[in-house]
């Protein structure tokens, strides 16, 4: 009995013992919300009395068009201040406080200290040399940190272990309105008398525009822009820099902003020639608009600059540029750093390669490990033709892009291309396909019940298919969010001469094969076919296969067909061509389809069909089949030139 008896009172007191170690956490934890909220309103408070002190010591042209009373209890505690450009200060009227705040002060040689010590930065503006900027601070790590603009944070001498204490203002002992102006006193005695100036304003509206991190508004060379500005008052003025040009039109209505004025902005087309002009600003980069009332100006301004002179594609992806490839973006951010190209040409890693030396010859031979992107790109405009050999199947996570690269598939009856996952883009841009293996195509995917593309983009491009027989496929049974394929001509670059042999002719041809598969969107346009049959021994007729296409835009496409095979096909012939397979027909579905035209060299067979059976929505035309219409027809170069009435139609070189 006495066992329970201890046990009882042994759990008794550890009871007592955990009930007031949390009650004392408690109060622990509210002690410290409300150290660190008091830490952050005296962060707020200098912080926002030293942009206070920073127009007072360097106005920058600025004029104060309002200030307004903040009271607490009825007592006036902060003045906002409203400047000409729309700015907005707030002043608080403090007493001195006991949180270990640094000292912050102006020497004589003009320049910001932080606890007595220089930090080089100018504080107070001179005619024709503004401030540098004032400090800002915060609380990180128990510890006072100070930056300049957009600066690195650096601790703050002595600023170490911020204890805290009563909010407290080092600068301001009396902020008031006195008849047209606003009259401050500092702790050191001295009075700043500042113009209130009613009914003038410039201010440039920068809410709808992107500077980068220095501030600077990147306009293209060459490139007009505009942005909205509020201008009040009288003789309004906008300089520039030398080689820019800029103009201020006035709005017959301000918008619901205010603005009611437009600003012109006209980069310079070439390099900056020195320029004689009076409206030529004294810097290379402020456009300056300025307004003025009686003898008080008002002036806003945005700096501006040109993107980087650089002269590679390594430079300005390095640079933090975007490289596009048709519809693709090629960052640095999102690809990582430059590969260096191995000089035997032999690919170990994916990445990105930008090659320099037109006639490069690259070899692809990684495993069933693959890579997760592999870039190859022209490193300048002289680079038109980069050699890619692929000896084992390109297995990809992410995204292939090749621009002005000839694809030569050296694997015997094999994809070149496999997609692994389902983020996967492929992007082919002025690239040449060559060896394709018959029964296969081009890209297939791992495994066909999970993945799938996010998008696969081929433009400007060439497909030449030089073994007859049936069966090929661009891209085969995987569903495609975004199938784009654009201005590339497709052919095979045999003979098809007028005769019954099957042997003789490349059939069942598809840009997309899945009978099962889903294309999101497709868009096909400005294409030339020759010579590749969408049909064969099977009956699977469609250019395009799928389950169903969710929206399509398949427009100015040539299809030319020497002497089709198809109508030799026992026992049971196919003696029409269709180009699109799985279009739902709704009345709201999404589709466009027109001028395109086609030529049959067989005038036995029946004739084209965009749609497979009487699924053709109404907003889709059927194909046009015409006599002729090439002026230049030379397989042995793939060159297929229109005649003059069709030059606006299929792949445009």
């Amino acid at each position: 009995m006495k066992y329970i008896k201890s046990y009882i009172l042994f759990f008794l007191m550890v009871f007592a013992v955990t009930g007031c170690t949390t009650d004392d956490l408690k109060d622990d934890v509210n002690d410290l919300k409300d150290r660190v909220t008091l830490i952050e309103e005296q962060v707020k408070l200098l912080n926002d009395n030293l942009a206070v002190i920073a127009y007072i010591l360097d106005t920058q042209n600025k004029t104060i068009s309002e200030v307004k009373n903040v009271t607490d209890n009825g007592e006036v505690t902060q003045k906002k201040i409203v400047l000409s450009d729309g700015t907005e200060l707030t002043l608080t009227i403090g007493k001195p406080g006991t949180i270990n705040e640094p000292e912050v002060t102006v020497g004589e040689d003009k320049t910001w200290y932080i606890n007595g010590k220089p930090t080089g930065v100018i504080a107070v503006g001179e005619p024709g040399k503004n401030g540098e900027g004032y400090p800002e601070f915060r609380v990180h790590e128990g510890n006072w940190q100070v930056r300049f603009g957009d600066g690195e944070w650096k601790l703050v001498d002595s600023g170490e272990n911020v204890a805290d204490g009563s909010l407290g203002d080092q600068f301001f002992v009396k902020a008031e309105v006195v008849d047209d102006n606003f009259v401050v006193t500092m702790t050191d005695g001295t009075v700043h008398t500042l113009p209130i100036v009613a009914d003038l304003a410039c201010a440039i509206d920068k809410t709808d525009i992107t500077l980068d991190a220095e501030g600077f508004w990147v306009i293209e060379k060459g490139a007009r822009v505009e942005v909205p500005v509020k201008i009040i008052g009288e003789n309004p003025q906008v300089t520039y820099p030398q080689g820019w040009r800029a103009t201020l039109s006035k709005l017959d209505a301000a918008d619901n902003k205010g603005n009611n004025y437009k600003l012109y902005i006209y980069a310079p087309a070439a390099a900056i020639k020195t320029m004689n002009t009076r409206a030529a600003a004294n810097n290379t980069s402020d456009i300056t608009v300025q307004v003025q009332k009686g003898s008080f100006w008002a002036v806003d301004k945005i700096k501006v600059k040109t993107p980087k002179e650089l002269n590679t594609n390594e430079e300005r992806y390095n640079d933090g540029q975007t490289i596009r490839v048709g519809g693709l973006e090629i960052t640095r951010e999102l690809y990582g750093d430059v590969k260096a190209v191995p000089a035997d040409g032999k690919l170990t890693e994916g990445g990105v390669y930008f090659i320099s030396e037109s006639g490069k010859r690259l070899t692809y031979s990684l495993g069933i490990s693959g890579v997760e992107s592999l870039v190859i790109l022209p490193n300048t405009e002289e680079v038109s033709d980069i050699k890619l050999i692929i000896t084992s199947q390109i297995y990809f996570t992410n995204t292939l892009a090749f621009q002005n690269v000839n694809l030569n598939n050296s694997i015997e009856n094999q994809y070149p291309l496999r997609a692994k996952g389902t983020v996967g883009k492929i992007t082919l841009d002025n690239c040449k396909v060559n060896n394709l293996s018959i029964g296969k195509g081009l890209m297939i995917p791992d495994v066909a019940s999970t993945d799938h593309l996010v998008s696969f983009e081929m433009r400007n491009s060439e497909i030449k298919i030089e073994q007859s027989g049936a069966g090929m496929n661009i891209m085969f049974n995987m569903d495609c969010d975004l199938l784009t394929f654009e201005n590339n001509i497709v052919y095979y670059s045999g003979d098809v001469p007028k005769t019954q042999e099957y042997a003789n002719h490349m059939t069942n041809f598809k840009v997309f094969s899945g009978q099962n598969k889903i294309i999101k969107e497709l868009i096909m346009n400005s294409n030339t076919f020759v010579d590749v049959e969408s049909t064969g021994t099977s009956g699977v007729t469609g250019l395009v296969w799928a389950s169903s296409i969710g929206k399509v835009t398949f427009n100015k496409n040539l299809y030319w067909q020497s002497y089709p095979a198809t109508q030799f096909i026992k026992p049971a012939p196919i003696t029409t061509t269709v180009l699109l397979r799985g279009i739902p027909k709704k009345e709201d579905y999404v589709a466009e389809g027109s001028s395109n035209y086609g030529y049959n060299g067989n005038a036995t067979m029946k004739t084209f069909q965009l749609c497979f059976g009487s699924e053709r929505p109404a907003t889709m035309t059927e194909l046009i089949v015409v006599k002729d219409m090439f002026v230049t027809f030379d397989k042995s170069t793939g060159t297929f030139i229109p005649k003059d009435e069709y030059k606006a139609y299929g792949a445009q070189r």
